[in-house]
């Protein structure tokens, strides 16, 4: 018996002293599954999604003027029960060289962020974004009314504005889960290559 009890004090003590990650326990589970893992005690963790629209699908929607969508997801460790996190969008408009960017802020919104309702954030602009999970791979970036984004530029110049360059048919987009390096230019103060997590 005084045996067992030992053995049970040495493995509490064990899981005591490793590093717990924040996920459906501890606070946001959709963000867990946003990023594809638990927001760890410590760092930042990231994921990118992307959607690329055809010539076939463009054709078929003539309103959609968006041929090109990228979003950054960026979770700052230390985690609460409702964490934080920003989503950093890039858009390619048709007939439009540049890429246009924004930033939504997501976590903190009413109601909270839930698996099955999604997530509600502040941003781009006076706009707000919704997210919706599609299984652990995609997700659906809903931008209702459109939204004014940043013109290309250093980030502590981004004044310049491009007035909602939305069409009527560019409200929601289906964005899948890619690989980090396809985000990294979104991560515009970071001067090394993206990871999962950043301890």
């Amino acid at each position: 018996m005084r045996r067992q009890s030992l053995t049970m004090i040495v493995a509490f003590a064990i899981l005591a002293s490793k590093p717990q990650a924040f996920g459906a326990d501890a606070g946001n589970r959709f963000l867990a599954e946003l990023l594809g893992r638990p927001l760890e005690r410590q760092g930042e963790s990231f994921a990118c999604f992307s959607r690329e629209y055809d010539d076939a699908h463009l054709s078929a929607h003539p309103q959609q003027q968006v041929a090109f969508v990228r979003a950054l997801v960026a979770a700052r460790a230390p985690a609460t029960p409702s964490p934080m996190y920003q989503v950093t969008l890039a858009f390619r408009f048709r007939g439009r060289a540049e890429t246009l960017t924004a930033v939504a802020e997501c976590g903190g919104g009413k109601p909270r962020d839930s698996v099955r309702g999604g997530a509600r954030c502040a941003g781009p602009g006076d706009a707000e974004t919704r997210l919706a999970l599609v299984g652990r791979q995609a997700v659906v970036m809903t931008i209702p009314g459109g939204a004014d984004l940043w013109a290309p530029g250093p980030t502590d110049q981004r004044h310049d504005t491009v007035a909602n360059p939305f069409g009527p048919d560019d409200k929601a987009f289906r964005l899948v889960r890619t690989d980090l390096k396809q985000c990294e230019d979104l991560a515009f103060e970071r001067q090394k290559p993206l990871r999962p997590h950043e301890p």
